[in-house]
């Protein structure tokens, strides 16, 4: 499933840029973060409860960044599994300066398979949007706040 948004955020890119490589900011604002933890250089192992319509479990997860091109983006690949299932992805996020505005571009390949696939189908798309609309969104706000 293809999955792609974009954001404008009221803050220097270098903020932006700053947040989006902050593990602290990464699992506070990801949708069912329980941990995420160093696991290398630009990776982390997290644990992530995800809910499916009536399908919840729990997943073991690697994150990683690479291609990193500082205040203008990187990719980032998941892959997880748990008892309902598999998650694997790789996405592309962008920045692009506007004074001192950003402009956040993301988009990617997600791919969800076992009971929370079966059970979920319909609801899979929606939800795995919803789920990373909410995370640049929650980013966007703390990064507007200054926090």
């Amino acid at each position: 499933m293809k999955l792609e948004g974009e954001f404008s955020i009221n803050a220097p890119v270098e903020r932006v840029w700053e947040m989006l490589n902050d593990p602290a900011v990464i699992a506070k604002h990801l949708p069912g973060c329980d941990s995420l933890e160093p696991a290398g250089d630009d990776a982390y192992a997290a644990v992530l409860t995800i809910r499916i319509g009536p399908i919840k479990g729990t997943y073991q997860a690697k994150l990683a960044l690479s291609e990193k091109r500082p205040n203008e983006g990187y990719t980032l690949s998941i892959e997880g599994s748990g008892k309902p299932g598999f998650v694997k992805g790789t996405g592309q996020v962008r920045l692009v300066a506007e004074g001192g505005t950003t402009r956040l571009a993301y988009s990617g390949d997600l791919q969800i398979g076992g009971l929370i696939a079966r059970v979920g189908q319909r609801m899979i798309g929606g939800i795995s949007r919803q789920m990373a609309d909410k995370f640049f969104a929650g980013l966007g706000a703390e990064a507007e706040a200054g926090d």
